[in-house]
């Protein structure tokens, strides 16, 4: 056993890492979920697009809204449940969560894993730049990271190709907190600097994409400062496949 591998054992046992669906103590073999919380997790990628009739994570079909705005592919993962009982815990839902709320490095590179293999499905990435759908600036202050930068910048560092971090949020409320027709409106975001990216093709990273509202917007940024194409990327989609505003008791099964 090399010294690396040695030292890696030994934080992992120290840590003593939980899943986190079920907060399970993990055993050494395990990344982020429990065994079984990973069957679950992966019969729940097993969900198929409902246009192209492909499993999830190997189509790239977009859905109305972001194709009116430049978004003609998104590569993803799984379909988002939005559950009935808030105490329900399923594996899919509980890697969003946690995402959002720190810096889990096993947690990060499982994701940007998960996205990788998607992306890898559709997109000769190596003639691509990525970016991410940046989060509002007081809830990167209250958790301390913005998750969708950290999860662009991993798959950059994985993929070997550049990262740019060019946009910020100026929303006005966090986008969880409004639906439908307000939450088209509500995303609002702005160049942090302008850069030239005419002829790039770009990538941009998002966790979950609920309606599109967000990733649009900040793909219509990108087209001004003269970038050929954007593909959507996200672990998550919570739209049905032809554009539906988001609702409270809206089920995307």
């Amino acid at each position: 056993m090399n010294i690396k591998k040695l030292f890696d054992n030994l934080l992992f046992y120290l840590s003593v890492p939980k899943c986190v669906c079920c907060r399970t103590p993990l055993e050494i073999s395990d990344r982020t979920l429990c065994k079984d919380c990973l069957l679950e997790y992966e019969n729940i990628k097993g969900s198929d697009c409902s246009l192209c009739a492909k499993v999830l994570s190997g189509c790239s079909c977009s859905n109305d809204y972001l194709e009116k705005h430049m978004v003609k592919r998104v590569v993803k993962v799984f379909r988002y449940r939005q559950l009935s009982d808030a105490n329900k815990r399923i594996p899919s839902n509980e890697l969003i969560y946690n995402i959002k709320r720190g810096k889990r490095t096993d947690l990060l590179d499982f994701i940007s894993d998960e996205i990788i293999a998607a992306i890898r499905n559709s997109i000769d990435y190596k003639d691509y730049i990525i970016t991410n759908v940046p989060r509002k600036r007081d809830r990167v202050i209250k958790y301390g990271l913005d998750h969708s930068a950290e999860i662009a910048k991993c798959i950059s560092k994985k993929l070997g190709i550049e990262y740019i971090d060019v946009l910020k949020s100026v929303s006005r409320k966090p986008q969880k907190k409004t639906y439908g027709e307000e939450r088209l409106k509500n995303a609002q975001f702005d160049y942090k600097k302008t850069v030239d990216l005419k002829g790039k093709r770009i990538i941009i990273v998002d966790d979950i994409i609920t309606t599109g509202a967000s990733m649009g917007h900040c793909a219509m940024l990108l087209r001004g400062l003269k970038a050929k194409e954007v593909v959507g990327a996200c672990l998550a989609i919570a739209y049905k496949d032809k554009y539906t505003p988001f609702k409270k008791d809206f089920l995307p099964y």
